[in-house]
């Protein structure tokens, strides 16, 4: 089998000496490359950054100066007009057991839904993983019998392999035996030849 191809009669360290001088190169650029992609991934990261800290402290900046004026009204009227602090209190007072049924109901029921929910979605994941089991397994064993077939052909051919390496030998060998019997066998009738010729 005759090698084709750049390699063709080159050491394996002129090989390795050749790709490394090719390669190296790429390498170089695919680093230059990464790095400046690392660099402007770091300037959008501070950018994104510098935008969003500017926005929220607008935000928080608007909402101040929204409900400032709001805050210092109820800060005045709390201090200032003490019916206004009783009305509070009773609110409160009376609206706290109402408020905390409510809460409760609230809590109720959210676990309530979300355990239908995570019923539901573990039944739904159940019947959606079945059918991907459904799909899954004949494929998977059409997969299996076809790597046990060409597994089989690979076995049967390194076998052929084998039992024509022992055959190749057997020949070989009984066609040295039979060179080395064709040789006396010509000798033999030289010598015949050469016997009946001289008498």
């Amino acid at each position: 089998m005759s090698l084709k191809g750049p390699i063709l009669h080159r050491s394996a360290d002129e090989i390795e000496q050749m790709t490394e001088q090719r390669l190296e190169p790429v390498a170089e650029t695919i680093r230059e490359k990464s790095m400046r992609v690392y660099e402007a991934m770091g300037h959008i990261r501070s950018y994104v950054n510098g935008i969003v800290r500017s926005f929220l402290t607008q935000a928080f900046h608007f909402i101040r100066v929204a409900t400032e004026p709001i805050y210092l009204t109820f800060k005045s009227f709390w201090d200032t007009f003490p019916p206004f602090r009783w009305f509070i209190y009773t609110v409160l007072s009376f609206n706290a057991i109402p408020f905390a049924i409510f809460a409760g109901w609230g809590l109720l029921t959210f676990a309530l839904v979300s355990a239908l929910a995570g019923v539901g979605i573990v039944i739904a994941q159940g019947i959606f993983t079945i059918v991907g089991f459904i799909v899954f397994l004949p494929v998977v064993a059409i997969l299996i019998l076809v790597a046990f077939i060409c597994v089989t052909f690979m076995t049967l051919a390194w076998f052929g392999f084998k039992i024509s390496g022992s055959v190749q030998n057997f020949i070989g060998i009984t066609s040295q035996e039979l060179a080395v019997d064709l040789k006396g066998i010509t000798k033999g009738m030289k010598d015949v030849v050469t016997k009946r010729s001289i008498t």
